[in-house]
């Protein structure tokens, strides 16, 4: 399984997790993510993969969690574009 696809598994199950600890557990998904890549610019396409996939998702898209998946890898991937 690619990085993309055990971040996007791991959204997808958190998506229906009524629980306090998502944020948390969202955050530790992206960052294993981030982590599975050592240049920033693959970082950014591979948060990217996971943001549209996120936004196609019928499910999950246009609701809070979708907007907060959203808004957590658009900070990511403004502080690497930092660092690119």
């Amino acid at each position: 399984m690619t990085p993309v696809s055990r971040c996007l598994h791991k959204v997808d199950h958190l998506s229906a997790v009524p629980d306090s600890t998502v944020a948390e557990r969202i955050n530790a998904a992206l960052d294993e993510l981030e982590g599975a890549y050592r240049k920033p610019c693959e970082r950014i396409v591979a948060l990217e993969m996971v943001l549209h996939e996120v936004r196609q998702n019928r499910r999950i898209g246009g609701t809070p969690f979708a907007r907060f998946v959203h808004v957590s890898v658009e900070r990511r991937q403004e502080k690497l574009s930092r660092c690119a």
